[in-house]
Parts: structure tokens; sequence; C-alpha cells
């Protein structure tokens, strides 16, 4: 058993294309695909990260002067109440993008045994690889 979990975590990956080279034994077309599509899959979520983070941090400057100049408490509360809800926004944004890009790769690595996997050599579709990998 022991053996085993040791066997596993060696082969733990950090992206979607190092898992592609790891446990994907199909056709090698396919398998440059696949990490081509998921590379740049995972380029645009990052810049999507960096621009709803420079949108956000504008948006909070913004919003942290209305809160300075606010002269009744219910415009403060108003401000407040969107400063928190930006704050939040770029916090599930964030978490969303590092699940995707570094978590999900590195969770389906740790879990699965790349000798166990059913790949044809010769997939039908783009899809039944992707399938198969996830065992759906």
């Amino acid at each position: 058993m022991i053996s085993l979990l040791a066997k596993g975590a060696s082969k733990i990956v950090s992206s979607w294309s190092e898992y592609f080279e790891v446990y994907f034994k199909g056709d090698g077309n396919t398998q440059q695909i696949l990490s081509k599509t998921f590379g740049i899959i995972s380029t645009v979520l990052w810049v999507v990260l960096g621009i709803v983070g420079a949108i956000g941090a504008v948006y909070a400057i913004y919003l942290g002067v209305q809160l300075a100049r606010a002269e009744d408490q219910g415009k403060r509360d108003d401000a407040k109440k969107h400063l928190i809800t930006v704050f939040i926004a770029i916090g599930v944004t964030l978490a969303l993008i590092v699940i995707f890009n570094v978590a999900l790769p590195a969770l389906i690595s740790a879990f699965a045994d790349p000798d166990a996997l059913d790949i044809p050599e010769k997939p039908d579709g783009i899809l039944q690889p992707i399938l198969s990998l996830l065992k759906a």
C-alpha cells in the first residue's frame, strides 16, 4: 500500500501539459492538440485573472474614495458593501482559476493510475481521450 502511494506521488503534475505528457499514452497528434489547447485555455485564464484584478483594484480605489467622501452613514454603508463585494469577486475568481490551472491536474494525477487508463491508440474524437483520462 505504501509503495503504491509512493509510486503515485512521484507522478503528480502541476499543469495540464505535464498531465497529458505523463498520463496520455495514445496518439501523439492528439496529445499535442490536447496539450496546446489546455495550454491556451490556461494562459487565457491567467490573463483574465490579471484583467479582473486590475479592474477590481481600480474599482476598489474608486469605492474607497467614495467611502472617504461620503457625508452620511447610508452612503458609507453602501460603499462599504460594494467594496466587500469587489474583494469577494476577486477572491472567487482567483480561487477558480487556481483550482482549474493547478489543483485539478494535481488532484487527477494524484488519484489516477497511469497503467490502468484505457486510452485507445487511435481515439475516435477529441473528447474520447479526455473522458478516458477522467474515467467518465
